[in-house]
């Protein structure tokens, strides 16, 4: 079996014209108490991966740990955010996320389609990677709001996009075994005011 746990970044700093914002000092202080928590359940960071979005916010999450266990973070274009449609102002993208929670996934254009199976294409193949490579037990992948749930969905074989809203540095883990996904234990909730960047 292979442990992913899916974490979303701490809170970032909304922009209508930043494309891709750092955290906040808050989000900051949150990657730092995730760090703790982490080390206290993976020690030292034996048998672990850390994986992340390209995305500032996500790899300013991950620094902390990685420093902790002096371990490199890979960069994974494949776990980035979910595309905004094609011609969308970076101004109309939080309405557009907010309205897209309460669609379903079969409303998505190709390339998100494209996006969402290479999501899971990806998760996919990361214990066959672990066991040509590192030989890690656990991958951490630090990622987005939309990349958890259309995972969660996927897995449930369900439609409606918005499974649950990940607060900031919770942590999804799912199992993989024998190539099929599923989920151990979803992370915790937050409030649905707060639920992009």
């Amino acid at each position: 079996m292979h442990k992913i746990v899916l974490v979303r970044h701490g809170e970032a700093a909304k922009s209508a014209t930043d494309a891709d914002p750092g955290l906040t000092d808050l989000g900051q202080l949150q990657a730092q108490q995730l760090a703790a928590d982490l080390d206290k359940h993976f020690p030292d960071g034996q048998g672990v991966r850390l994986v992340s979005s390209p995305k500032s916010r996500a790899i300013q999450t991950a620094l902390p740990i990685a420093a902790r266990w002096n371990m490199a973070i890979e960069e994974e274009p494949r776990v980035i955010e979910i595309p905004s449609p094609q011609g969308l102002p970076l101004a109309q993208r939080g309405h557009w996320i907010r309205t897209l929670l309460d669609d379903g996934w079969d409303s998505l254009t190709p390339a998100q389609d494209q996006w969402r199976n290479t999501v899971k294409d990806y998760l996919l193949g990361l214990g066959a990677q672990a066991e040509n490579t590192s030989k890690a037990h656990t991958t951490l992948v630090f990622c987005h709001f939309m990349v958890i749930n259309s995972v969660i969905a996927d897995i449930r074989n369900d439609l409606r996009v918005a499974q649950f809203h990940p607060d900031y540095t919770s942590r999804t883990e799912l199992s993989l075994i024998d190539g099929i996904l599923e989920v151990v234990e979803l992370g915790s909730d937050r409030d649905i005011s707060n639920l992009i960047q």
